[in-house]
């Protein structure tokens, strides 16, 4: 069964610096952009990924980023915000040993162990990225048999040199 991975997305806006720049200028551009910055984790991991922002108002929703069904964005209703809707989560979940989350709220993190999933800071979470990135580049050349790009030249061109002994 795969793995899932959970994400204080509110958190982790905070936490990486150059989203936290882009927070403080447009919400939804750093929300994108860590949603963005994340895929390489799903693909390149097969894990179930579920990013937990909090709502602004409202009821909350829930939806698949574009369309993959393994990576699912959850806005919490204003009366619960992101940290009961984690919490519910863990609680409910049938094999909490499967379950990873990724935050540096030492609430949430505590509500996690209780609950028998793991935990990672937000800093473990971007080597996690980098590692997942370093293995799908590794697979992409060794599709590519080796070579540094899609393409390879496959023109002989005659040495220049030889002509001017």
């Amino acid at each position: 069964m795969q793995e899932h991975l959970i994400i204080d997305g509110n958190n982790a806006l905070h936490a990486i610096p150059d989203l936290s720049k882009e927070l403080a200028q447009d919400r939804n551009l750093a929300r994108d952009s860590l949603l963005r910055f994340l895929e390489p984790i799903q693909t390149g991991e097969n894990c179930l990924l579920t990013v937990v922002f909090d709502g602004r108002g409202g009821k909350g929703r829930v939806y698949q980023h574009e369309g993959v069904k393994n990576y699912t964005v959850i806005y919490s209703s204003s009366v619960q915000g992101a940290d009961g809707v984690i919490e519910r989560m863990l609680l409910a979940a049938k094999y909490p040993e499967r379950i990873s989350v990724a935050t540096n709220d030492s609430l949430i993190r505590n509500c996690a162990y209780e609950s028998g999933a793991s935990t990672m800071r937000i800093e473990e979470l971007i080597k996690k990225l980098d590692s997942a990135i370093d293995r799908t580049r590794i697979k992409l050349n060794q599709k590519q048999g080796g070579k540094s790009g899609p393409f390879s030249n496959k023109i002989c061109f005659p040495d220049r040199n030889q002509g001017e002994k």
